[in-house]
């Protein structure tokens, strides 16, 4: 394959991204359908279908897309160290989903019900992959005050973000309430694990304890 030819198949996907985000803004992820899609993206319909599969292939793309995108935005930041690097990615995440609510809330009230974590599939075990190794730094660093199964950890603060997530999603919590609970469950989490300096500092952040 030339490069032309790949250069061109990166351009479609990226318009077809773009396309599928002003689709859902405008008429939410029940108004996605492969026709429209292609028509707002200026494509034919047989290549989303040989691209994405379906529509839910186009949804984990654009969220893949994202994903992408808050990376390299964080690997060109100064490093923060262990620990802090996740609370970074969430924060990020959190920033991303608020900037465009129209795009993201029905996004994520329909992923409930796909493979992986919280129906996120492989993009779900990206972001677990992320928090996991930066959680072994941490324990390479000797932050933690037990003997850490990084990886559990690890899903289990994407888990835990993702079911508060839904319920913003679905309407069931305001976006200020989802964000002061994942707070809390992030830093009581950390601070469950963290030896004694920096569990004072996770305890603070939680707004429940004191330095």
């Amino acid at each position: 394959m030339s490069d032309g030819w790949v250069r061109r198949q990166e351009r479609t996907r990226r318009d077809v991204l773009d396309a599928a985000g002003a689709v859902i803004a405008e008429a939410g992820v029940d108004g996605l359908t492969m026709r429209k899609l292609a028509e707002r993206a200026g494509v034919a319909v047989a290549t989303l279908y040989n691209q994405f599969g379906d529509r839910d292939g186009v949804l984990v793309a654009f969220v893949s897309s994202g994903l992408d995108q808050l990376e390299i935005d964080l690997d060109a930041q100064p490093p923060v160290g262990p620990v802090e690097t996740t609370r970074c990615l969430l924060e990020a995440f959190d920033e991303s989903f608020s900037a465009e609510p129209e795009v993201w809330r029905p996004i994520f009230a329909s992923l409930k019900s796909g493979p992986g974590p919280l129906g996120m599939g492989e993009v779900g075990d990206r972001v677990v992959q992320y928090i996991e190794n930066d959680l072994a730094k941490g324990a390479a660093d000797g932050m933690f005050a037990i003997e850490l199964d990084v990886e559990r950890l690890a899903r289990h603060i994407f888990n835990t973000r993702m079911a508060r997530l839904e319920k913003w999603a679905q309407g069931a919590i305001d976006w200020e309430t989802y964000r002061a609970s994942s707070r809390l469950g992030l830093e009581l989490s950390l601070a469950a694990v963290l030896v004694d300096g920096l569990r004072s500092e996770a305890l603070s952040r939680s707004g429940i304890g004191i330095v």
